[in-house]
């Protein structure tokens, strides 16, 4: 039922394409630091879906991926609503869009493109980020772009590469470990040839790009080439060590997003995430201030997780923070208000 439902999605948004160039809505640029929608200033609010992530061959493997995957249907896009958000970021896996892959599913694809094509006609932007960790049906022992991502965006780039409501995030969370020299270098030569690829490939798409450090840092970025001139920046501020103070987000991505449009693409504070600590609860507060000071949006991660919602479809919080192996509390509710703030 649902795969029909995507498929007359799909078809409808096709056709309307058809009609010429510029019909969707939320058309996306960015001009000195600033996104903008339809030519006006705009700061991202958004969420993570990560229902088009695990190949279906996988799924057995992931339970929680398998369940967020069974419940996407014509009630997603009323749940991102009612969060409070105007863009839905999917995560899609590199290897089941490889057509040289042993991973390789058409029917994958196919969701994926439907999936995408019926985000757009409920009229929500959208970011494709493309996944090569566990999640994604195997992982990548370099971590970084390889021949891999470059044929998976070949494969799916023609479908979007003329709506502009769409951006890209050309590969999420680089395993760059510092903020080096050598880093930057290493960035740059396996950053660069995606960005000439889907330019090629006549992606007229903003290209997002994640900073060294899994995306935590853009301290030293050097500048990259595109010829559109339409490339932002993604980064990923959870707050583990050396990233939990002004100072840091300052040094790690708020001077360089006083002269690059940055973006906020993954963020979420919860008891299972790593990090738990008894400040948590006033350092999230304080970083989404921050980003909000700063003008720069946020993604939450992710709606179709527990980490968000609860199973009564309230918003996890911090209130009553609980860390440990039966943990339980999250940033649902309070990013939820924070996007209703604007």
């Amino acid at each position: 039922m649902i795969r029909r439902w995507l498929a007359a999605v799909a078809i409808t948004l096709c056709l309307a394409a058809a009609a010429g160039p510029g019909r969707a809505a939320g058309d996306v640029s960015v001009d000195g630091n600033r996104f903008l929608r339809d030519g006006r200033p705009w700061v991202a609010e958004g969420v993570t879906l990560v229902a088009l992530l695990t190949p279906e061959a996988r799924r057995e493997k992931k339970p929680t991926y398998a369940a967020a995957r069974a419940a996407f249907g014509p009630g997603t896009f009323e749940a991102v609503r009612r969060f409070g958000a105007d863009l839905v970021r999917y995560q899609v896996s590199q290897y089941a869009l490889d057509p040289e892959s042993k991973a390789y599913d058409p029917a994958y694809r196919d969701d994926v493109l439907a999936g995408i094509a019926a985000t757009r006609a409920a009229g929500l932007n959208v970011i494709v980020s493309m996944q090569w960790q566990g999640a994604a049906g195997r992982r990548d022992p370099s971590g970084l772009p390889s021949a891999t991502t470059a044929r998976a965006w070949r494969e799916i780039i023609p479908a979007f590469a003329g709506d502009r409501g769409v951006l890209l995030e050309v590969f999420n969370e680089p395993a760059i470990g510092h903020s080096r020299p050598a880093d930057w270098k290493t960035w740059s030569v396996t950053t660069q040839p995606l960005i000439d690829l889907l330019r090629q490939s006549g992606s007229r798409n903003v290209l997002l790009l994640g900073g060294v450090q899994y995306s935590r840092s853009f301290d030293g970025a050097p500048t990259l080439d595109d010829p559109l001139g339409q490339l932002g920046y993604a980064v990923h501020p959870f707050l583990g060590p050396h990233n939990q103070t002004r100072a840091d987000w300052r040094r790690k991505f708020g001077d360089f997003a006083r002269t690059h449009p940055v973006m906020a693409t993954a963020f979420n504070a919860q008891a299972g995430g790593g990090y738990c600590r008894p400040e948590l609860p006033e350092q999230a507060a304080a970083l989404l201030d921050y980003l909000r000071r700063q003008q720069i949006g946020l993604v939450a991660w992710a709606l179709d997780m527990p980490n968000l919602t609860n199973p009564d479809d309230s918003y996890t919080t911090l209130d009553d923070l609980v860390c440990g192996k039966d943990g339980q509390g999250g940033a649902g509710q309070l990013i939820h208000e924070h996007f209703l703030a604007r």
